[in-house]
Order: C-alpha cells, then structure tokens, then sequence
C-alpha cells in the first residue's frame, strides 16, 4: 500500500517511521518515500506535486490501498488538479479523516467508495479498538455490521426512529467548506456523520445553520453525532454560550429525522473505520447503526 500527504507535511522522520510501523504491524508492505516530508509552508508540497504523487498510488498496479499520512490543511487547494476519471479506472481504497473529507466527497461525488479511517502518522486514532475496526473494514469482503461504539461512550438517543441510506458525512468545517463547489456534500436520503475539533459551540451553530439554510441535512435520512472535542467556550460572543447539547438539539431535532450520538468518529483515539457510500442502517431508538454492504470487493 502506498503512504501519501495531500494535506499538511509529516512532523519528522521519526514521525513517517512510526506510521510505517503502525501499517506493517498491520500486516501491510508500505511504499513511502521522503517526499511526504516536504514542505511548502503550512502544505506537504505545491498543489501539483501533492496531486502527482496521489495520481501515481492510483496508477501504480502493485498499490492496492493508499493510506494518507495525516490531515491539516490543503486538499480542497490539491482537488481541482487531481483526476478523478482516474481513481474510477483504478479503484483502491483510499484511508483517512479530518481534512480528507472534501476527498471523500470527491470520490463520492465519482462513485468511488473511500474510508474514514485513522491515519498512521498522525497521534489520533490508533488505538487498539481503531485498529481492530480498520481491519474489520479494510481487510474483508463481509459486511462490516453493526459498528462498535467507543469503550467509554455509550450511544445516545437524541430522536428516535430508524433509519436507511448510504453513508456521508465526515469534519463539519469541511462539510461546510464544499457548500457551493463541485464536491459539495450530499445529504439527501444520507445517514450523515459530523464532528470537528476545536470548534467552540457558536462555531458549531454557524456551521449547522449554514448547511441547514443551504438545503443540507433537512434531506437526510438521519444524522449520527461523533464527538465534538475541543469544543470548550473561549471566544463566544460576551463570553455567554449555549452549550453544544443546546446547540445540536436547536438545529437537529427541528429536522424530525432519527439522531443519535457519540459515534466513535472524530479526532479522537477512538474510532471506527466508515466507507461512503455504503447502505446503512440507523435505530436511534435502540441506539445502534448498521453498514449493510461491505466497502472493499472480493
């Protein structure tokens, strides 16, 4: 599998050595080379060289599953230059969170099923349950089934009712940030996951009227809530603030479709492995989510 940076660069070497550990442990045979220690300010690269070298995992026959590295920033920059005709030609599964989310969409958008999923050089994510979970759903044919919640996070019921579509979702900022382009998040007849990191709760509100008000979510067959950490008040207008429960349920339950929370999604040690696009199903009432297609083919 190949090893690739289409966000933000590697810390250090010592770093891109651990990630490669992580994935051989794994069991994988690992194609990284020192180009994903570049840096272009705050980039792994120039857009065009971030888009080459993730064009050159999905041509590469001997690549079956192309892990990125760590979020950050700067994909949506890479997109534009990156050829999803491509990835349709070459489907492999592609591996990561945060700001891999606009690709997911991307790949969505093409048809293409990818995996939110813990990224090896980066310190959230790889735990022995996100381990587990990322075999679980990389490694098999089978339908992953019902989706383990955290060890320390029970799931919890904000709306009732069940639920069925295919899966979306991913960082709320990035969901956010695809309003208006052509990969903007699709939320019709969805099960939609959210989370973010370091977003106080008027963030959150402002996001969530955002995709609400541009006819997002209001679709959706239901919304399944991860975890929001970070998300403490700092900044919030006269230093008052709703709390994220009364912000979630202002915006969510208005939308009569089945919630339910604590999803082990997000930037936490913690956290199962998702492919979009898959058909899900969603009992907010007994508190449980179901993946009813397997995301890698035979």
């Amino acid at each position: 599998m190949a090893l690739v940076a289409p966000a933000s660069p590697v810390k250090n070497a010592r770093t891109l050595a651990l990630g490669r550990s992580r994935l051989e442990q794994l069991g994988f045979r690992v194609n990284a080379d020192r180009s994903l220690l570049s840096e272009y300010g705050y980039l792994a690269g120039t857009d065009r060289e971030r888009a080459r070298d993730l064009e050159a995992a999905l041509r590469d026959p001997d690549i079956k599953a192309i892990f990125c590295a760590r979020g950050g920033y700067g994909v949506a920059r890479m997109l534009p230059l990156v050829d999803l005709a491509l990835a349709r030609r070459h489907p492999k599964p592609l591996i990561g969170f945060s700001d891999i989310t606009v690709l997911h969409l991307a790949l969505q958008r093409a048809s293409i099923v990818s995996f939110w999923g813990p990224m090896p050089c980066s310190s959230l994510g790889w735990s022995r349950f996100a381990a587990r979970a990322l075999q679980r759903a990389l490694m098999s044919a089978a339908p992953v089934g019902r989706l383990p919640f955290a060890p320390n996070r029970r799931p919890t019921v904000w709306r009732r009712g069940r639920a069925e579509g295919r899966l979306t979702g991913g960082t709320l900022s990035l969901l956010t940030a695809s309003l208006g382009t052509p990969y903007e998040v699709e939320t019709r007849g969805r099960v939609v996951f959210l989370e973010d990191v370091d977003e106080e709760p008027y963030r959150v509100d402002r996001m969530l009227t955002q995709l609400i008000q541009a006819g997002k979510l209001r679709d959706a067959a239901g919304v399944a809530i991860g975890i929001f950490t970070g998300a403490q008040v700092r900044n919030a207008p006269a230093r008052r603030s709703l709390t994220m429960r009364q912000v979630f349920a202002d915006h969510l339950l208005p939308l009569k479709v089945p919630v339910l929370g604590n999803l082990a999604v997000g930037h936490v040690a913690d956290q199962v492995t998702l492919p979009y696009g898959v058909a899900a199903r969603m009992d907010a009432s007994a508190g449980t989510i179901e993946l009813l297609e397997a995301g890698v083919r035979e």
